[in-house]
């Protein structure tokens, strides 16, 4: 069954509207017929199932809304060049990342605009989310340097980074309440000494998330996949 984004998901037996994006691929490019069964997601939760009217409408047949997961996985990252880039975002939000911030490092070899999020990449987590029909769209959030990064994080967020001398032990869950983790992940080359000590000053834990060394890419979707299924409760 194909996704599409609707901003306004009403309640069963009212109509679905899709954007003019969504509704021409729909109805030109999968040619949708009377009968055919679509799912539509809000991107805060609800999703719904709809089916194509004689009348080409989308008739909404079902809705559910999902929890909100307890423990968020927020990624920073020192982003790759352009495809890399784009590749790293689709995957980490098909895993369920729950915001993004690209981050300008000491070694950044590509450095993000710090006054805006790229168009190209909003739509790529659309894109992602409805492939992978994650219910919720994740913050992608204004590029920032990566001492402003740092600073941004509240006190109890869970704070971690990657590094080939770091532990394989995961802090413990948090015991019955929400959370907030923060993934860092470097630029190629990795976080310089004077990055190190600053997270290390900040009281984040220095992690290893796999034997080896692992490419910028590599390690932002592979972190975020652990993370989000370490933490994440099952559905109910």
């Amino acid at each position: 069954m194909h996704s599409f984004f609707c901003q306004d998901i009403k309640d069963k037996g009212s109509f679905a509207e899709l954007d003019k994006r969504d509704s021409k691929h729909l109805f030109k490019t999968l040619r949708a017929r009377p009968g055919d069964e679509i799912q539509l997601l809000d991107g805060k939760g609800r999703s719904a199932t709809g089916s194509i009217t004689q009348d080409g409408l989308i008739l909404i047949n079902e809705v559910s809304a999902a929890a909100a997961p307890r423990v968020k996985v927020h990624l920073y990252v020192a982003p790759p060049r352009k495809q890399k880039m784009d590749h790293l975002l689709r995957q980490c939000v098909e895993t369920g990342l729950w915001s993004l911030t690209a981050m300008i490092c000491e070694r950044s070899v590509s450095i993000p605009d710090a006054d805006s999020v790229p168009e190209r990449w909003d739509v790529i987590a659309l894109e992602a989310c409805k492939q992978s029909a994650n219910p919720f769209f994740p913050d992608i959030r204004t590029p920032m340097r990566f001492s402003d990064a740092v600073k941004s994080l509240s006190a109890d967020t869970i704070k971690l980074y990657g590094s080939p001398s770091g532990s394989w032990e995961l802090p413990p869950p948090p015991a019955g309440k929400d959370a907030n983790i923060a993934w860092f992940v470097g630029p190629e080359g990795g976080f310089s000494p004077a990055e190190e000590k600053i997270m290390d000053n900040a009281g984040f834990l220095k992690i290893k998330i796999g034997p080896h060394i692992m490419r910028v890419e590599t390690a932002a979707v592979c972190g975020t996949a652990l993370l989000v299924r370490t933490y994440r409760e099952p559905a109910s």
